[in-house]
């Protein structure tokens, strides 16, 4: 809604109003969407999640990113890093012995994991592999701080706020 306020210089005020609908020129991948428009269309392609015993790492192939989402009550609570790891490189180090029931992440995750000690220190061990699935990303278009939505696994979503200040897990709404 737009006003516009007039005053002549004998004071008489005049007023108009116009109401403009604004209209998203993306349209968001899930439905439970936020109340602000896309900043532009999905991304979309081959994405991985795996879990830790104390957070969540996801792979946004579109992007070659690694996402790492944590669990402990330290800042920041997630954060992203460039997905480094090529075809033919070590997938795991055959020195890193993982607790029974446990796993070493492997290729991307695994690069984050041993090459970043605060990752592995905060996140743990994989409690299970790594999962390949069609995801999807998309930031709001919030100019400074963008949210960010990524499709999850199981179709639900993950909503990881400005800077690395929170995460919540938007379940499918089946």
């Amino acid at each position: 809604m737009f006003a516009l306020y007039v005053r002549d210089g004998e004071g008489v005020a005049a007023q108009a109003t116009l109401q403009v609908d604004l209209r998203c020129t993306a349209e968001w991948f899930f439905d439970a969407a936020p109340d602000i428009c896309p900043f532009e269309e999905a991304l979309t392609g081959p994405g991985a999640e795996q879990h830790f015993e104390r957070g969540v790492m996801l792979w946004v192939g579109p992007e070659d990113r690694v996402y790492v989402l944590f669990d402990d009550a330290q800042g920041p609570l997630w954060t992203a890093f460039a997905d480094e790891w090529n075809q033919g490189e070590p997938a795991s180090d055959p020195a890193l012995d993982p607790p029974a029931g446990l796993q070493q992440p492997v290729r991307g995750f695994g690069l984050v994991w041993r090459e970043e000690p605060h990752v592995r220190a905060r996140l743990g061990w994989a409690t299970a592999p790594e999962q390949a699935y069609e995801t999807a990303l998309q930031r709001t278009s919030h100019y400074r701080y963008p949210v960010l939505y990524i499709r999850a696994l199981d179709g639900g979503v993950w909503q990881l706020g400005p800077n690395g200040g929170s995460w919540t897990f938007l379940p499918t709404s089946e």
